[in-house]
């Protein structure tokens, strides 16, 4: 089974401590991190606050040396590209609303439990 992250899932998660890629991983995911991204995140990095930017920081370095396969999306808009992976079958790990009410197999944060799943 897939799991695409999407950019908002990442950075909520290292900010809560979560580690996300071990309890997905245990769960049969394979991981899969958008080039566009990997790109959302450089680009965000300079506009948010300290403790995000930090996040961004931590997911950049974390991605370089895990081996979590990189994968294009195809789109210019990360969210159009995720809904028509997720109408495809393919988990999405995100926290977006309207991403969540378009795609059948969405990967959440479970806040109480401080731990991610299939929703």
């Amino acid at each position: 089974m897939e799991v695409i992250l999407d950019t908002n899932f990442i950075i909520s998660c290292i900010k809560k401590r979560i580690d996300f890629i071990s309890q997905l991983e245990e769960q049969g995911f394979s991981i899969r991190v958008p080039l566009e991204v990997f790109h959302e995140l450089k680009d965000l990095r300079n506009n948010v606050s300290h403790a995000d930017k930090g996040a961004i920081d931590v997911a950049l370095d974390m991605f370089s040396s895990k081996k979590v396969k990189k994968i294009k999306l195809g789109h210019n808009k990360v969210d159009v590209g995720l809904i028509e992976k997720g109408k495809k079958g393919i988990h999405i790990a995100t926290l977006d609303r309207e991403i969540k009410r378009l795609i059948p197999n969405v990967v959440v944060i479970f806040d109480a439990q401080s731990r991610v799943g299939v929703a």
